[in-house]
């Protein structure tokens, strides 16, 4: 087992907002990601939808194949900065987009025969016109929704996902055309958030009795993501069985998209308290950040059940468990917004006072990528502290960021 190695931020000399991104970390869990892809031949690619923070590529380049990209600027973005090894999957496609997707991806999965039926002869006439094979695949929706799956709100399979093909609608479609896979050379499926080896285990068998018989026209399969392989507690040496007994068992390569498990606790998002507001109808405090849990970590408002890490502080997650002697606070952001805090709470050691700094220790996934500047509020800066102990800054946001999304 390969231990994740500690922190080496110091908030106190981060300007704030700010993510800070550490590179010793990132190179650990890319070097666990790259002995997984080693030890059986998979492809391994990284998914921006969870982080593209592209100055940082060509370390990652150091030990993934490529990128999976869901939009037109995804795509090109892998393709400019990566490489170009660019995979996409998106639920439907644009007519005005498409000729860039073809330009820009070595490999394009569709949500549906229908979409695929459609776009199959710009693929050909692509193919025959540049002399540039393009593959392409479909996503499959398995139905399987395992446990622990907050609400169904990540379940890609949940009742009514507009997401993959299910098996009926699969039949359906081969009955129709009985060549309606010619020119598909792989299947793509993703069932999971946050889950552990055991899950995947348990999923493969239910993909396999509806989907099995299929495997042996294709070239490639894709998991997906959503494996924690990077998590210090994840069976990593039972993963590589596992992927080495199924590419033997179906006769193709298995590709994975670790999009979470390539920035597990690689970074941070640092705040300072602005104010502390007292209220004598709650047990808790009130902590005032520069930054906004709307517009900067919009995952957990979807999501109250999810928590959210703070160093030095340990969580509660109702009211009535706080007692009085205790430090307890309630995380504000600083806009407008009357949602803008935490459904938790959080206990520190010690009485939070203004200037104090707060350390959202896994802030980088999905975060970088969804933040706004709403209401205004100052996106966090960008840094990189890099093994030698330098903090490098890649990007500082200013009033212009703000004024040309407006216009």
């Amino acid at each position: 087992m390969s231990i994740r190695p500690a922190s080496r931020l110091i908030p106190e000399h981060v300007p704030t907002p700010a993510f800070v991104i550490e590179e010793h970390v990132l190179r650990h869990n890319l070097s666990i990601l790259k002995r997984v892809r080693e030890a059986t031949g998979c492809k391994m690619f990284q998914a921006l939808k969870t982080w593209a923070t592209w100055e940082l590529f060509p370390i990652v380049r150091e030990y993934l194949d490529g990128t999976e990209v869901s939009s037109l600027n995804e795509a090109r973005l892998g393709y400019d900065e990566f490489n170009h090894n660019v995979h996409m999957y998106a639920p439907a496609y644009k007519d005005e987009e498409f000729a860039d997707i073809l330009k820009y991806c070595s490999t394009i999965i569709f949500n549906s025969f229908g979409q695929w039926k459609k776009f199959k002869p710009q693929v050909e006439a692509f193919e025959k016109e540049t002399g540039q094979k393009r593959e392409c695949g479909l996503r499959i929706n398995p139905e399987h929704t395992g446990k622990n799956e907050h609400g169904g709100l990540w379940s890609p399979c949940a009742p009514g996902s507009r997401l993959g093909i299910r098996i009926s609608e699969f039949e359906t479609a081969l009955a129709a055309d009985p060549h309606a896979l010619d020119g598909i050379s792989g299947f793509h499926f993703h069932i999971f958030f946050d889950k552990q080896l055991p899950d995947l285990a348990d999923a493969l068998p239910v993909i396999e009795e509806k989907f099995g018989k299929y495997f042996a026209e294709m070239q490639w399969i894709n998991f997906g993501g959503g494996q924690q392989i990077t998590n210090d507690e994840y069976d990593v040496e039972g993963l590589i069985t596992l992927i080495t007994e199924f590419q033997k068992k179906h006769g193709v390569v298995a590709h994975l998209e670790p999009g979470a498990a390539t920035v597990k606790l690689v970074g941070a998002l640092v705040a300072s308290v602005l104010d502390i507001v007292h209220r004598d109808d709650v047990p808790y405090k009130i902590a005032v950040l520069d930054m906004s849990f709307n517009a900067h970590t919009p995952d957990f408002l979807l999501s109250p059940d999810l928590d959210m890490p703070i160093r030095g502080a340990r969580i509660v997650r109702t009211a009535s468990d706080i007692t009085q002697d205790e430090h307890a606070y309630q995380l504000a952001g600083g806009t407008c917004v009357t949602g803008d805090k935490l459904a938790q709470f959080h206990i520190f050691d010690q009485p939070l006072k203004h200037g104090d700094r707060i350390v959202m220790e896994d802030g980088i996934q999905y975060n970088m990528v969804q933040c706004t500047m709403f209401n205004g509020v100052q996106h966090p800066a960008i840094y990189f502290l890099k093994e030698t102990g330098e903090m490098h800054l890649i990007r500082r946001f200013t009033y212009d960021d703000f004024r040309a999304r407006m216009g």
